[in-house]
């Protein structure tokens, strides 16, 4: 069980990168929450068609998973993570100049299809280098700071775009998350050291070298069963705001107000929850969280004002403080030392690839299901159970042999010494 004090310690980069989330995800949030609303409303793009784009950006985005894998195992974690948000900076820059000035959704769909792959091409180089630097016994704490950075910049990000988009154009919206990108990528580079594991290697790749991670049968399991959840987590970035607003009722200012909510309940809960959740089995707690992300969701359904949706918020944010860092403390456990960025980014494109389908399920059933909520979130629950039946296929998998195998992997490995 985690420490009252379980945060000593850990090394400096794990919080250098922990800050680099807020700024990095305050910068995305301000955007991200009111652009399915106006890809929607400014440029006549129908919820199907935004379904589609969002599923471009995540498939494209779930290659760039595997790639920033493969370079953080060959090239180092440092210099992915730097390169990947500079270069993401720059294309905010064009979507800032793009959405102002032409009115092509095609364009703007390119632009953010881009910004998907470098956005990927992050996740798996800071995911690996935590686990890197940070013995087993503590990743989930570790990976939880991480998640509580991202989440005070989801919670910052809507309170700032709320006042904004009042008296801004939407398109000046990008020209911040420029501005945060770019700061990200100069901190890294600059006061971030690369771990320089001895397992990091250098020889040509080749497609195959893929293949062998599927010989770990628990771990396919595991993505196969993250999968649907994927495309239910995928819902709040579009179909649970255009829902809220043009359904429900409620203004873009409330929609910032529940995001801004749902990272609040992170930076608040995460920790405690990871106290407790530490005591059990990973795969039962994530099938524990499964079902919090269904009933979430259900409740969506009869929403009939802004508390209903609350009470919405408030279940699938205590869904997600499990799921999430549970998840990525999985894949460190399942994955051999020298190919931990190899696995991170197989299971980002399982996730990605989940949230990818997530917004097209979402704009289909939305179109198809327009005027039934009851119906429209009651199939969107039904996609998690999926995973939570997955998840509990796991755990008897893991009691078994798997376990053990999963314990004496983590025995043999030996946490990095702090950075100088």
């Amino acid at each position: 069980m985690l420490g009252s004090g379980s945060l000593k310690g850990l090394d400096r980069r794990v919080w250098i990168l922990s800050g680099g989330r807020i700024i990095s995800t305050t910068g995305f949030s301000i955007v991200m929450p009111f652009l399915a609303i106006h890809l929607n409303r400014d440029f006549g793009t129908s919820m199907s068609e935004v379904g589609i784009i969002y599923l471009l950006m995540a498939v494209a985005g779930a290659f760039g998973q595997i790639a920033g894998g493969e370079m953080s195992d060959r090239l180092g974690r440092r210099p992915v993570m730097w390169a990947s948000m500079a270069l993401r900076g720059m294309v905010f820059v064009a979507l800032f100049v793009v959405m102002g000035t032409v009115d092509s959704v095609a364009v703007i769909a390119l632009l953010l299809i881009v910004s998907s792959v470098l956005g990927s091409l992050f996740e798996p180089a800071s995911s690996a280098m935590v686990a890197d630097l940070v013995e087993p016994g503590r990743r989930l704490e570790a990976y939880s700071l991480l998640r509580v950075g991202s989440n005070l910049g989801w919670t910052l990000g809507p309170l700032v775009s709320g006042f904004l988009i009042v008296s801004l154009p939407f398109s000046s919206l990008f020209a911040v998350a420029a501005v945060t990108c770019l700061s990200v990528a100069v901190i890294i580079y600059l006061t971030v050291a690369d771990p320089g594991r001895s397992g990091v290697h250098h020889e040509r790749f080749h497609p195959r070298d893929l293949l062998s991670i599927w010989h770990n049968k628990l771990f396919l399991v595991f993505c196969l069963a993250s999968l649907p959840l994927g495309i239910v987590i995928g819902q709040m970035s579009s179909t649970f705001s255009v829902f809220s607003v043009q359904d429900v009722g409620i203004s873009e200012a409330e929609i910032g107000y529940l995001y801004a909510m749902n990272g609040a309940i992170v930076v608040l809960l995460q920790f405690p929850m990871a106290r407790y959740i530490s005591r059990y089995r990973m795969p039962y707690v994530l099938a524990s969280g499964t079902l919090m992300y269904a009933v979430g969701y259900f409740v969506v359904g009869f929403a009939g004002g802004i508390w209903m949706l609350v009470t919405s918020m408030i279940i699938t944010t205590l869904g997600e403080n499990v799921t999430s860092p549970s998840s990525t403390d999985m894949v460190a456990r399942m994955s051999p030392e020298n190919e931990r960025g190899r696995y991170m980014g197989a299971f980002g494109i399982f996730s990605s690839f989940g949230w990818a389908l997530g917004p097209a399920f979402g704009g289909v059933m939305y179109d198809g299901l327009h005027g039934e909520p009851v119906a429209l979130w009651g199939a969107v629950a039904a996609i998690a159970m999926i995973s939570f039946f997955g998840y509990v296929h796991l755990g008897r998998m893991y009691q078994g042999t798997g376990e053990s195998r999963l314990r004496s992997h983590e025995e043999r490995v030996k946490p990095l010494p702090p950075n100088p």
